[in-house]
């Protein structure tokens, strides 16, 4: 079945400082000329005038561009919740979230739509056959990256090797069927902790491989509490 003709698509984009990033990801979000699609951006509260940005792409996109702005900086994870929440409203039949940094490529929009066709969840893989991380990653970030992929898999259980993918797409019963007062991660951990939501619910997984780029405006949102929360709350869910 060809989902990207006769679905309705939802894509959620979380942002924080992503002024110089967007124009370009919409721009070639609506350049893959898939049928339906729509935007819901979510942004807390950016300094660095990034709403302003979103509302001057909207009236470029009539209709198609959807900004919540929150009043403060409140999480990657919340941030998502409230994008379900709005896919749901709008009734799309698919919800996809990705990064606003451009580290996650729109080209593979199409490919994720049609693996929905066997799935009920594909996830953008960096570690799997095909999938990479860019060049110009130094072998310390690579290290890291992987080895946090690989214990979080080693700590919750998953059969997934990229479980803290953010680039994802899913049939909306999935997110329909979750209970979002039960996921308590709000940075990256949030995106592992989902997948294993869905996992206990016995929904089918696709993994599909990717390139993960290197940002090219801005700074990383990481930092050393978020990656405490997230050994905390996978740990727990381990042993629940």
């Amino acid at each position: 079945m060809d989902y990207k003709n006769i679905y309705k698509i939802s894509v959620i984009i979380p942002t924080y400082n992503e002024a110089d990033n967007l124009p370009i990801l919409v721009k070639s979000i609506f350049e893959q000329s898939i049928n339906n699609l729509s935007l819901i951006i979510i942004d807390d509260a950016s300094p660095d005038g990034t709403a302003k940005i979103i509302n001057q792409l909207s009236k470029q996109c009539p209709g198609k561009i959807e900004l919540i702005q929150r009043k403060k900086k409140l999480g990657i994870g919340s941030a998502y919740k409230l994008g379900y929440a709005y896919a749901i409203k709008s009734k799309a039949d698919i919800a996809v979230q990705m990064d606003a940094d451009l580290s996650h490529s729109p080209k593979y929009l199409r490919e994720f739509l049609n693996q929905l066709d066997n799935s009920d969840i594909v996830i953008g893989s960096r570690y799997i056959d095909g999938g990479k991380v860019d060049k110009n990653w130094n072998l310390t970030r690579k290290i890291i990256s992987k080895s946090g992929a690989t214990a979080i898999r080693l700590i919750t259980g998953l059969n997934v090797k990229d479980s803290t993918s953010g680039f994802k797409a899913f049939k909306i019963n999935v997110i329909k069927s979750l209970n979002f007062d039960e996921i308590k991660c709000n940075g990256f951990g949030f995106q592992a902790e989902m997948i294993h939501a869905c996992m206990r619910k016995g929904y089918s997984i696709k993994e599909y491989p990717i390139c993960f780029n290197n940002r090219n405006h801005g700074k990383s949102k990481m930092s050393l509490h978020i990656i405490l929360e997230a050994i905390k709350y996978l740990t727990l869910i381990r042993f629940k």
